[in-house]
């Protein structure tokens, strides 16, 4: 065979390897960004009013996938505490927790967030806390009647 033909096999193998290279890297970086992307799902989006020194829970499905999930809520007025809880937490409990004083147990509620406008992220274990229902007990210290706006937005990572 003569040596320009062999060349130009050599030739024509070395540009279809490169090209299947070039495919391949382009695949997986494609892939490795759909697996990084951030994703995010609205569970829950309500507005509601609250009394003076009310309490009031709202519930929510956390389906998996899910790494964490956020509130973002808005007061008319003044500010407001809340708090997330799994179900199994706050169906026992209602948010309250025992406390020993040194001579005896006070029953306390424990608030996580407090304010007018944000939001506040809640770091899950995606392993356990998915496939879940949530409660977000929200309190009105105040003295007057405020409305309320949430929305949690579940968020994750991955194809799906």
């Amino acid at each position: 065979m003569p040596i320009k033909k062999v060349l130009k096999l050599y030739s024509l193998g070395l540009i279809v390897l490169l090209v299947g290279i070039g495919v391949s890297l382009t695949a997986w970086y494609v892939y490795a960004q759909a697996l990084s992307a951030e994703k995010r799902q609205v569970l829950r989006s309500e507005t509601f009013k609250i009394g003076a020194g009310e309490q009031k829970f709202k519930a929510f499905y956390l389906p998996a996938p899910a790494e964490e999930f956020d509130i973002m809520f808005n007061v008319s007025e003044g500010s407001i505490k809340f708090s997330p809880w799994q179900a199994i937490m706050f169906e026992n409990s209602l948010g309250y927790f025992e406390y020993h004083n040194g001579t005896g147990v006070e029953k306390h509620q424990v608030w996580f967030f407090e304010g007018n406008n944000g939001t506040a992220g809640c770091g899950i274990d995606a392993a356990k806390d998915v496939d879940q229902v949530w409660y977000i007990l929200f309190y009105n210290e105040d003295s007057y009647e405020k409305e309320v706006s949430f929305q949690v937005v579940k968020i994750w990572h991955g194809l799906f």
